[in-house]
């Protein structure tokens, strides 16, 4: 009988071995596929400056600036500024840029003043990262 038991696990191994492999070898593909280096980023920053001209100096600035996605329509809002700059992470593409707002600013000659100002661009491609975008504002 210890030779039959014998001969009985010595099969039940070999069975284990083979499940083993034929495991190893359908999962083995998934594996080395999931090793590839795919292209996934989607987002970038971009950094969006209001031009202000030379002669004055901008002290304070409020007021919104949208972004929108032309591919989907998707907006982005922003109204936070550091100086006359913003930033925002999204979908990197085409958009349209509108600003508008209230700018305090210092003039030529010394007098601080509130001006009302618009942005606006109709194509920007975002794709960098970060991406610089400069546009030039103008007052109403």
């Amino acid at each position: 009988m210890s030779k039959i038991k014998t001969k009985a696990n010595r099969l039940k191994r070999l069975a284990t071995k083979r499940l083993f492999y034929l495991f190893t070898a359908i999962l083995f593909p998934f594996l080395i596929g999931g090793c590839g280096e795919k292209e996934e980023d989607f987002y970038t920053q971009a950094i969006v400056t209001l031009q202000v001209p030379d002669t004055i100096v901008p002290l304070k600035i409020q007021g919104t600036i949208v972004l929108k996605n032309l591919s989907n329509g998707q907006r982005y809002t922003l109204s936070t500024f550091s100086t006359t700059t913003t930033t925002i992470d999204l979908l990197r593409g085409a958009y349209m840029l509108d600003a508008e707002g209230t700018l305090l600013c210092r003039m030529p000659n010394g007098i601080e003043i509130v001006k009302h100002y618009r942005a606006s661009e109709n194509y920007l491609e975002i794709v960098e990262h970060p991406t610089p975008v400069n546009t030039d504002i103008i007052f109403i």
